[in-house]
Formats: C-alpha cells, sequence, structure tokens
C-alpha cells in the first residue's frame, strides 16, 4: 500500500526503537556499574566470594559471620553519569530461498562491543529455526529479564500475496533484534555473539551454566502447574500474603496482561473471521462484475450495453479493493495479535521466575547457614581428621558461592524487572498505536479509491443519460 514516496507507520516505529528504547534503559539506568561487576553469572563474582570465604576461614578460631536472608537493593549514584553503551546495531536484508520449509534471512551487523572479533559482519544468514533457538537460550539463560517475544517467521494466510508476508516478517524480525540489541544484558550474552559468528549453524546448548558461569533456577515444577509448565492451569504469580508496594505493582500488571491476552484472543478470532468474511465478499463481487460485463456485451442496446460494462468494471475494480482490505486484515495484524498473544504468557513467567529467584535466594542462604554451624562444630571439636576438615571447608566454599550469585542476582532482579515492564509498556503502545495507524490509512486510501470509482460510474451514467436525451430530442424534431 506504500510506495517509495510515502512512510508506513509500522515501519516508521520500528526504525525508532533503537533511540527510544536506548533512552529508556538510560533513563533509568537499572544496570549501574556496581551491579555489572557482580554479575551472579560471572567468573569474577565466583573468584570473589570463593576469595572471601578463604579470607574468612583463615582467621583462627574466629565464627564465620551470618548473614542477613534480606535482599538489600542497591541504588545507583545520580551524580555519576551512566556509562554509554558500545554499538551493536542489526540491519535485517531479505528473506532468501523462500522454497524452503524453514525461511532463510540475511543480514548485517555493526558492533563496538569488544568481545566482538569484527566491527562489521555482512551477509550473515540465519534461518527461523536459529532465531528461536537464540530466543529460547535468551530465555533459560536470563530468566529474570523479560526477553522480547520473536515473531513469526511466516504468515501463511492464503489472502496475502507472499511478497507481502515476506516484508511483514522481515519487518517484525528486525524489530525484534533493535530490541534485543539495546537491551544492557541480552546484547552482552556469549551465544548472541556465537549466533553473529559462527560459520555453520546455530546451535547453542539451552542451559546457563556452560555459558555465563552461574546456575538456571533449579526448582523442580510441581505437575501440570508451575515453572516452564507445559501443562494446565497456567502458570501464574502466586500472592504475597504482605505485598511490598513492587509486589503489588506487579501483581497488578499480572491481572492486566492475563485480562489483554483474553480479549485480545477473542479480538484476533473476530478479526480472522472478518478477513475471511471480507475474502468472500470480493468474490462475490466479482462474480457480479464478470457477470454485468457479459451481459453488456451481448445487450443489443448500445447505450445499456456500455452501461452494464461500465458497472461491471466497477465491482470488479471494488472487489479487488475488498480483497486488498482482507489482506490487510488478514496478515499485518493477526501477526501483531498473535505476537502479543505469547508475550503476555512471556510476562506472567517472568513475574513467576522473580518469586522463584527470592526462593532459591532464601534457599541457599538456609544452607550457608547449615555450613557454617558445621564449620563451627568441627573448629570447637580436636578430634576430627584434617581430611574431613577441608572437606567440609571446601562444601562452605561451594555453599558460599552459590549463596553469593543467588544473592546479587536477586538483589538486581527487581531493577532489571521495573526497566524491562516499562520498556514491554512502551512497545506495546507504539505497536498498536502503528498498527492502527497503518491500519487506517490503508482503509482510508481504499475507502477512497472505491468511492472514486462510484463516483467515475455515476458521471458516466449521467453522461450517458444527457448523451441519449439529446439523441431522443433530435429524432423527435
Amino acid at each position: 500500500m506504500y510506495g517509495e514516496d510515502e512512510i508506513d507507520p509500522y515501519r516508521a516505529h520500528s526504525q525508532q526503537t533503537d533511540s527510544s528504547q536506548q533512552a529508556l534503559y538510560d533513563s533509568i539506568d537499572p544496570f549501574s556499574e556496581a551491579s555489572q561487576v557482580a554479575e551472579p553469572w560471572g567468573e569474577q563474582a565466583t573468584d570473589t566470594a570463593c576469595a572471601d570465604s578463604d579470607d574468612s576461614e583463615s582467621e583462627d578460631n574466629a565464627e564465620p559471620e551470618s548473614q542477613s536472608s534480606s535482599v538489600q537493593h542497591q541504588t545507583s549514584n545520580p551524580a555519576q553519569p551512566v556509562p554509554q553503551l558500545p554499538v551493536l546495531r542489526f540491519t535485517v536484508g531479505q528473506m532468501v530461498d523462500r522454497s524452503k520449509r524453514t525461511p532463510g534471512f540475511t543480514f548485517e551487523v555493526m558492533t563496538t562491543i569488544p568481545s566482538y572479533k569484527g566491527r562489521k559482519y555482512t551477509g550473515v544468514e540465519r534461518n527461523q529455526i536459529e532465531f528461536e533457538r537464540l530466543e529460547a537460550h535468551l530465555r533459560s539463560t536470563y530468566p529474570e529479564c523479560l526477553v522480547p517475544t520473536l515473531g513469526p517467521g511466516t504468515t501463511t494466510s492464503k489472502y496475502v500475496p507472499d511478497y507481502q508476508n515476506d516484508r511483514l516478517v522481515v519487518l517484525l524480525l528486525q524489530q525484534w533484534l533493535n530490541r534485543v540489541s539495546v537491551h544492557p544484558i541480552l546484547r552482552q550474552d556469549y551465544e548472541l555473539r556465537q549466533f553473529v559468528e559462527a560459520p555453520f549453524a546455530f546451535n547453542p546448548a539451552l542451559t546457563s551454566s556452560s555459558a555465563v558461569g552461574g546456575s538456571a533456577l533449579s526448582i523442580a515444577p510441581q505437575q501440570g502447574s508451575g515453572f516452564f509448565s507445559w501443562g494446565k492451569p497456567k502458570q501464574r504469580v502466586v500472592r504475597s500474603a504482605n505485598p511490598s508496594p513492587f509486589d503489588q505493582q506487579l501483581e497488578t500488571t499480572a491481572d492486566n496482561m492475563d485480562a489483554f491476552q483474553k480479549n485480545l484472543s477473542d479480538t484476533r478470532r473476530w478479526h480472522g473471521r472478518q478477513a475471511r468474511t471480507r475474502a468472500r465478499l470480493a468474490i462475490d463481487l466479482k462474480d457480479v462484475g464478470t457477470k454485468l460485463v457479459s451481459v453488456g456485451v451481448i445487450e443489443h442496446n448500445s447505450g445499456l450495453g456500455r452501461s452494464m460494462k461500465r458497472l461491471g468494471k466497477c465491482f470488479l475494480h471494488v472487489g479487488a479493493c475488498a480483497q486488498t482490505q482482507s489482506n490487510l486484515e488478514g496478515s499485518r495484524a493477526i501477526a501483531v495479535q498473535d505476537m502479543y498473544t505469547v508475550a503476555c504468557d512471556n510476562v506472567q513467567k517472568t513475574l513467576s521466575n522473580r518469586q522463584l529467584i527470592f526462593t532459591e535466594h532464601q534457599v541457599s542462604e538456609r544452607q550457608l547457614e547449615r555450613k557454617r554451624q558445621s564449620v563451627a562444630v568441627l573448629r570447637a571439636s580436636a578430634t576430627i581428621s584434617p581430611d574431613q576438615v577441608q572437606e567440609t571447608l571446601a562444601e562452605f566454599n561451594v555453599a558460599k558461592t552459590d549463596a553469593d550469585s543467588k544473592r546479587q542476582r536477586a538483589e538486581r532482579v527487581d531493577k532489571v524487572l521495573a526497566a524491562d515492564l516499562q520498556a514491554f509498556e512502551a512497545n506495546r503502545e507504539g505497536d498498536f498505536r502503528a498498527l492502527f495507524s497503518a491500519l487506517g490509512r490503508d482503509q482510508l486510501h481504499i475507502e477512497r479509491q472505491v468511492l472514486g470509482e462510484f463516483k467515475a460510474v455515476l458521471d458516466f451514467v449521467r453522461h450517458a443519460n444527457d448523451s441519449s436525451s439529446s439523441s431522443t430530442t433530435s429524432l423527435a424534431k
């Protein structure tokens, strides 16, 4: 519907994603330099925890100091300037080899992140399955982050031409890459770098321990519900007995997402029905136009025949316009609605992950306290063998490292989640506003074509009547 000199509102919104998302994360600044030093899955955090445990054990007759199980959230210094993030920019080219069952895409990458081997990568080719693997890896590795939802690899609407499907898929893929590349945590992922630099197929292991040095959430789900459950009922946020203001805000968000998802599913179903109905209307209008043209050809009255043929052509054109409207209603709107239906589930899972992160933190603190008590008992005893002492100290060091990792993750989960939820709300509003703007502009353009066609028919009929009246008058004379 848009020429080269026109602006697609949906594409215009996607082009603004980089700057708006970057400004949003910079204004919130949940990823302060101090919190990045203490990565819960980083090697530096592990080494620091082990060094602290070794220092605490080397003191003579000093009992290990108990740690509080409550999480103290760190706040960044407002006077300290926010460091500028390195550049990571993806540019999706086109869909390649659409004949395959799994579509492939080419893209370019420009980056200033030091861990990347190069600064510019051209001609990188990945298929939809590899993009889905990357998304699954990011979700399993960073359960405290609200990972953007990947769009569909294809929009297999029979009412939409292939080139329109391809254009929409590429646009949604570009939007997803933009949002991942501006996220201060996701953009630093090792597998994301491998996704760009790997010369062959990309197939990451869906475990966080191998890639980032940390540990994934390990609480076993209950049957039919719970973390990463595919059963019924769906995973929901557990209500707190004494919720904090932020907990209340998250519970409200969970309720809003639940209501939005239900209404969006109904809207999507009726939107699809509307597209199918309009497609049938387009077929009927074209059939009427074809019949009118046929009648006009065999009509012995030349004036009436011309009018019938002109009206038939009008119905054929209106039928084509109705087909175009069906294409618009059956592709972009449904693809965005499907994407946000899945996104609402991802929000619910991320909110549940937050609760599991705090639960694991409390469990690790209790385990550390038990190990600390065992060390105290060993130091008070004079009959314990040195091997047993070393084994107990090694277990204590492991427990302390794990507790520090869980504590650091719990300390920053609220800051990360608050920023991600605000970014998600901004994206949701912007995506639907752009969708409504594009649909309104397309529908207005089509309706103007239909009205112009009927106006042309009316002018034709009036001119034919005037010609017929003048002919009748001349014959009467």
